[in-house]
Order: C-alpha cells, then structure tokens, then sequence
C-alpha cells in the first residue's frame, strides 16, 4: 500500500508542460491522474514491477464491467511486463538511462542538431510505447522523474 501512496503522490506533483505538444504518453499520465483512486489503484497493480509472488486481484470489485475491463487491462499489462522482462540488459539500460546520457551530451554543432532530431522523433512517435516498458520494469514513479526531465530536453 505504501507503494501506492508513492505513486499517488508522483502523480500528483508531476507537472505537464503545456507549451509541448501533447504526446501520449502524457495523455496515459493524465488519465491516469484523472482516475478515482478505486480505479487508479487497479492500474498500478497491474502496472507495478511485479516480485513474481503477488498479482493482481479483482475479486472485490462489484461492477461487473468494471471487473472485465480490469480483467482486459491486467491481461495487457501482464503482457506487457512479461514482453519487457524478456528484453535484452542491453534494451532494459538503455530504457532506463536514455535522459541520464541525452542530458549530459554536449552540444557540438551538426551532430547536436541530428540528436535533437531524433529525440525529437522519439518523443512525438516512440515515448509511449517507452512509458509502457518503462512502466513495467521500474514503476510509475521512475516514469514520471524521467518523463519530467525528458520535458526539459524538448523545450
């Protein structure tokens, strides 16, 4: 539970630039923030980087389209987290790492405008699908940190 507090408490103080251009991944952190927390804490159990012990449960929940949309979502999300668990150390670094290193590359003339280029192509076609592995190996919270600093290198 006190993971999901955290979480709860990343989304409420992740700021979105309005002067980007509203990407989807975004779209996924706004919905998300615009969740009540009975359907909130149902996406982050699916969603959490899972210990293989724990999974995510539906049982309780009265709304039996509720219960198959949820149902629909883990069954998703349990793809997702196995498909980004069978990536390669090398994919899972640099998923991890990507705004670690573009933030500290100098700028260097013609080869700084190629980068910004193909961050730039990245951000607007690829961080989505980013969000969902990202999400999936290291959580919500990381997420957000490097969504946040990602947002510094677009502007």
């Amino acid at each position: 539970m006190e993971d999901f507090s955290s979480a709860l408490e990343a989304i409420g103080e992740c700021a979105i630039s309005p002067l980007l251009p509203f990407s989807p991944a975004f779209q996924v952190i706004q919905e998300v923030k615009s969740l009540p927390d009975f359907l909130m804490f149902p996406v982050f159990l699916a969603l959490r980087p899972q210990d293989h012990s724990t999974s995510a449960s539906l049982q309780d929940c009265p709304d039996i389209e509720v219960i198959h949309t949820m149902t629909a979502f883990t069954i998703f999300a349990n793809e997702a987290r196995g498909q980004s668990q069978l990536s390669s150390d090398a994919l899972k670094y640099a998923c991890q790492n990507w705004v670690f290193h573009l933030s500290r590359a100098p700028a260097r003339g013609p080869a700084d405008r190629m980068l910004n280029h193909e961050f730039k192509l990245f951000w607007d076609r690829c961080l989505l699908s980013w969000l969902e592995r990202q999400w999936c190996l290291k959580g919500l919270r990381s997420c957000l940190l490097m969504l946040s600093e990602g947002q510094k290198l677009a502007q």
